[in-house]
C-alpha cells in the first residue's frame, strides 16, 4: 500500500490531471481584498471585518476607483463590490434611480481574470432574488445583509476554490492514491463507489463549509488544504462503512415470506451459493489484517487503526484507547511514516 505525498515521499514526475488546470501553490502568499464601497460607515465596519480576518485591504469608493486598484494591484483573494456604488467620486446620484455600477465593475474583473472570486453586496435589496443581475454575474456569489453569518461562509467558499486550483499535480495524484486505499479498505461498503465519487465528496463539503453546519466541512487554516481533504475523505468513507453495514443487515424475519398455501420461505432459499460475497468478504478481512499486522509490535498505533477501521471518529478512538493529544498525534505520525515505506 503507498499512501500520498501529504504524508511523506512525493511520486517522481506525477502526471498533469486536466481536472484542475494551472496549479499554484499557496505557501507563503498574504491574503489580500479589493473592498469598493462607498458609504463610510459599511466600508469601515468590513474593512475591520477582513482585517480581522487575516486580509490586507484597499478601499475605494467607485467604481472606476475600484477598476485602476484592480489593474494596478490585482489579483486579490477577494473582490467585494457594492452593488449601487457610483462611478465617480464623490459623485451625487438620485435614490429613486437604480445604480448598475457595481455590477458593471464585477463584470471588467472578470473579463480581466475569469478566476477572480468575487463578492457582491447588495444590501439595499430585500433579498437575494430581488436583486437584478445580468446572464454572466449569475454565479458570483450575493451578500444581501452584513451578518457575519452570511459573509463568513462566502469568504470561506471564495478560499476553498482558491485552495482547489492550487492544488499541484503530486497532491491530486497523492490524493488519487489516498482515496483508492480507502475504497479498497471499504470494500462492498463503498456500494460501487470510487476514489473520484470520494474525493468530490470531500471538495463538495470543503466548499459548503461554514455554511452548513451539519454537511458541511470546515477548513482550518492551520493546516494544509490538501490535509483538510484527505482528512474529510477518511472521515466520509467512515460514514459509508457504517451506512454500508446498517443497510447490508437484516434478520431472517424480516426476508421471509408466506406463499399461497402459507408457508413461509425466503428469498435466500432461491440463491444457488453465496461464495462470491463470503469470497470477498474474506479479502475485505485479509486487506484488513495485513495492515493490523503491520503494526503488531505498536499496540497504540494498532489499537487507532483498529478505530479508523470501525469508522469511529478522532475523539471517540483517543476515549477509548486513552490517548492524549500528543499521543494520538505521534501515533498518527509513526502509521502514515511505516504505511508509506509499503
Amino acid at each position: 500500500m503507498h499512501l500520498p505525498s501529504l504524508i511523506g515521499n512525493e511520486p517522481p514526475n506525477p502526471p498533469d490531471p486536466p481536472v484542475f488546470p494551472q496549479p499554484r501553490s499557496l505557501a507563503g502568499s498574504p491574503k489580500s481584498a479589493l473592498l469598493v464601497e462607498d458609504a463610510e460607515c459599511l466600508s469601515s465596519f468590513l474593512r475591520r471585518y477582513l482585517e480581522a480576518e487575516g486580509y490586507s485591504v484597499r478601499t475605494a469608493c467607485s467604481s472606476e476607483e475600484g477598476f485602476r486598484l484592480y489593474r494596478d494591484f490585482g489579483p486579490f483573494n477577494v473582490v467585494l463590490i457594492n452593488y449601487c456604488v457610483p462611478k465617480h467620486e464623490g459623485t451625487i446620484t438620485d435614490p429613486l434611480e437604480p445604480q448598475t455600477h457595481g455590477i458593471e465593475l464585477a463584470l471588467a474583473i472578470r473579463a480581466l481574470n475569469s478566476a477572480q472570486g468575487m463578492i457582491v453586496a447588495a444590501i439595499s435589496f430585500g433579498s437575494a432574488s430581488d436583486v437584478p443581475l445580468p446572464p454572466q454575474a449569475t454565479d458570483i456569489p450575493l451578500l444581501v445583509d452584513l451578518s457575519l453569518s452570511q459573509l463568513r461562509p462566502l469568504l470561506e467558499k471564495i478560499e476553498v476554490n482558491r485552495a482547489i486550483n492550487a492544488l499541484t499535480s503530486a497532491e491530486l495524484l497523492g490524493l488519487q492514491q489516498f482515496g483508492k486505499s480507502l475504497i479498497r479498505v471499504l470494500g462492498r461498503a463503498a456500494r460501487g463507489k470510487d476514489w473520484e465519487d470520494l474525493l468530490g465528496e470531500a471538495l463538495y463539503r470543503s466548499l459548503i463549509g461554514a455554511g452548513d453546519p451539519h454537511s458541511g466541512r470546515h477548513w482550518n487554516r492551520k493546516i494544509p488544504f490538501v490535509q483538510h481533504l484527505a482528512g474529510a475523505m477518511r472521515s466520509i468513507a467512515s460514514v459509508w462503512k457504517r451506512q454500508g453495514r446498517e443497510q447490508n443487515t437484516y434478520l431472517i424475519s424480516e426476508l421471509a415470506v408466506c406463499d399461497s398455501e402459507g408457508q413461509e420461505h425466503s428469498p435466500l432459499d432461491n440463491v444457488p451459493a453465496l461464495l462470491a460475497p463470503i469470497d470477498q468478504h474474506l479479502a475485505e478481512k485479509a486487506e484488513e489484517d495485513r495492515i493490523l499486522a503491520i503494526f503488531e509490535d505498536d499496540p497504540d498505533a494498532a489499537l487507532v487503526l483498529r478505530g479508523w477501521l470501525d469508522g469511529l471518529r478522532k475523539s471517540e478512538i483517543m476515549v477509548k484507547c486513552g490517548l492524549d493529544g500528543r499521543r494520538y498525534a505521534a501515533t498518527v505520525k509513526r502509521i502514515r511514516q511505516k504505511l508509506a515505506a509499503q
